[in-house]
Order: structure tokens, then C-alpha cells, then sequence
């Protein structure tokens, strides 16, 4: 998933049995509870913002700089519902293209934008 999101690619898993995709990342599938899971890598994730939410305060220091900063969950088209940082302030409802990439810190990161 970090190599993935360093590209500015998006990974999630996809259970080789049953075909479901699951995110974020486990050893077994959560429908089925097969340990025959893969990546799948995507240039993009397209979605819709399922609900939103603005974060004015942080305990975390690095985050202190960029607020406010724009929350939302995100239901992806091939099912799971991830948490992401929101570019602009789409509606609730509205189709979004989720994005990865490695924070100030390396760590991967997901970015919906309308």
C-alpha cells in the first residue's frame, strides 16, 4: 500500500475467493474470511462522500498547520467506505475520485476531491 501511494497510486485488497474488496488492509478476507487476498492497484478510486466533517483542532503537531482541515467517509465504487482528506467541500451525495499519497511523514494518505 505505501509503495502504491508513493507512486500516487490507490491499493486495496481484493479476495482472491469471493471477490470482494475490503479496505483498509487484512489478512483475511472480511466476507468470507479466506486468506487468499490481492492487491489491486488503481490510478484512482472513484466514489461518493457519504458524509463530512471539518476539523478545527488537533492533538497532533503536524496536522496544526494545515487546519481547518476537510474530513470525509467516502463509500468507493468497489464497496468498502474509507476516511479521507477532502480537496474543496464537495456536497454529501457527490461523486468523488480518491486519490493516494504519502504524507510529510511517509505514511499513505487518501485525498477525495469532487
Amino acid at each position: 500500500m505505501r509503495a502504491a501511494a508513493a507512486a500516487g497510486r490507490f491499493a486495496l485488497q481484493r479476495c482472491g475467493a469471493c471477490g470482494r474488496a475490503q479496505y483498509p488492509p487484512r489478512a483475511f478476507c472480511t466476507a468470507c474470511l479466506s486468506d487468499n487476498v490481492e492487491w489491486e492497484v488503481l490510478a484512482f478510486a472513484p466514489g461518493t462522500l457519504l458524509a463530512r466533517c471539518r476539523l478545527h483542532h488537533s492533538n497532533a503537531l503536524r496536522f496544526r498547520p494545515a487546519l481547518p482541515l476537510d474530513l470525509g467517509l467516502v463509500r468507493l465504487d468497489a464497496g468498502p467506505v474509507a476516511v479521507c482528506f477532502l480537496a474543496g467541500v464537495p456536497a454529501i451525495g457527490a461523486g468523488v475520485t480518491v486519490r493516494a499519497r504519502l504524507d510529510v511523514a511517509g505514511h499513505p494518505v487518501l485525498d477525495a476531491a469532487a
